[in-house]
């Protein structure tokens, strides 16, 4: 599809037709879903995560089960890793559920303000997974340099 040249590409008009409605329609209905899903299992780690000390513990005690490397590591580790998972799952399922039930409510509504509101919680939700992913590429390079500078020295 050609652009006449004297369309202006940074007009703020935009109107959405029954096929990019229905389609964002489907995605809050579905960023809602998730959302509310996400949350759910994310308490549910939270709570495992407090508990997750004891259930390790007596892990280690049971007979025959011989050296466990979580009693090594410490519980309390372990316990603070969950809960911050958990933690961190519950924001990003809780910017989910606002993405979705802002642009619900906004196209439901005909409010294009709900509707900016809902996709700027998109945008943060795509930022943060962005940042998270970078980190964990980060992390990744260091494994494979320590990997590399390991495997030569030994």
């Amino acid at each position: 599809m050609e652009q006449s040249p004297n369309q202006n590409y940074l007009s703020n008009e935009l109107t959405l037709d029954a096929v990019a409605n229905a389609h964002l329609k489907e995605t809050a209905m579905w960023g809602k879903f998730l959302g509310i899903t996400g949350m759910v299992v994310s308490v549910f780690i939270i709570i495992f995560g407090f508990f997750a000390g004891t259930f390790f513990s007596k892990l280690s005690q049971m007979p025959g089960t011989g050296a466990n490397p979580f009693a090594e590591m410490g519980v309390g580790i372990i316990s603070g890793i969950y809960i911050v998972i958990g933690i961190i799952s519950l924001i990003l399922s809780w910017i989910m559920y606002k993405f979705g039930n802002k642009t619900h409510i906004g196209l439901k509504t005909n409010d294009p303000t709900a509707i900016n509101t809902g996709l700027a919680n998109l945008k943060i939700l795509f930022r943060i997974y962005g940042i998270i992913v970078i980190i964990y590429l980060g992390f990744v390079a260091l494994a494979l340099i320590a990997s590399i500078i390991g495997g030569m020295v030994g």
